[in-house]
């Protein structure tokens, strides 16, 4: 291979690293003590919900961060390195990371990017943690229809206490003319 081949190469390799970075969550691990088999478990987990992971070369990670003047490089690059991200399901990948991590105990996690913003690993772990989408939508669908069904209920009540006035005053009228 050629110096200008190479040099292609690794620009495109930072430029698929661009893409990457370009996601909404990117979170970094090191996966160190893993086997294949338990890698591509990681990674179809990760996969059956529209998103990836992928290994990267730190010295290409290092080399994106530089040319975007990003301060990341070096001490957040250093061993092995792979990364899992999404645009979408960003935070169903968190949860897929760090429920990962605990059951086990071969990757760490790393910081990470969510939505090109640099985060901690605590930061990670705190959006593992909040609600996905669908649950969302779930709460505040329920949050919405409650008080509508409780005005509802409210609105009915006195008409619902007045029919059983009506009833109770036809049966005490029903009883005396019975008695008298």
């Amino acid at each position: 291979m050629t110096n200008t081949q190479g040099k292609e190469r690794k620009k495109k390799e930072v430029e698929n690293l661009r893409e990457l970075f370009s996601n909404n969550g990117v979170y970094l691990f090191d996966y160190r003590g893993l086997n294949v088999a338990e890698f591509e478990d990681l990674r179809s987990r990760v996969k059956k919900i529209g998103a990836n992971v992928k290994v990267i070369k730190n010295r290409i990670a290092i080399k994106y961060f530089e040319e975007k003047k990003e301060k990341y490089g070096r001490e957040l690059f250093n061993g092995p390195t792979a990364v899992a991200y999404a645009d979408k399901n960003f935070i169903e990948v968190a949860k897929i990371i760090v429920d990962f991590e605990k059951e086990n105990k071969k990757i760490k996690i790393k910081p990470g990017f969510i939505e090109d913003t640099f985060v901690d690993i605590n930061k990670v772990r705190e959006v593992a943690k909040l609600p996905n989408k669908e649950q969302l939508m779930a709460q505040i669908a329920f949050s919405v229809a409650m008080p509508l069904k409780k005005f509802g209920m409210s609105l009915s009540a006195p008409l619902k206490n007045f029919i059983v006035l009506l009833n109770n005053l036809k049966d005490k009228k029903g009883k005396e003319e019975n008695n008298g």
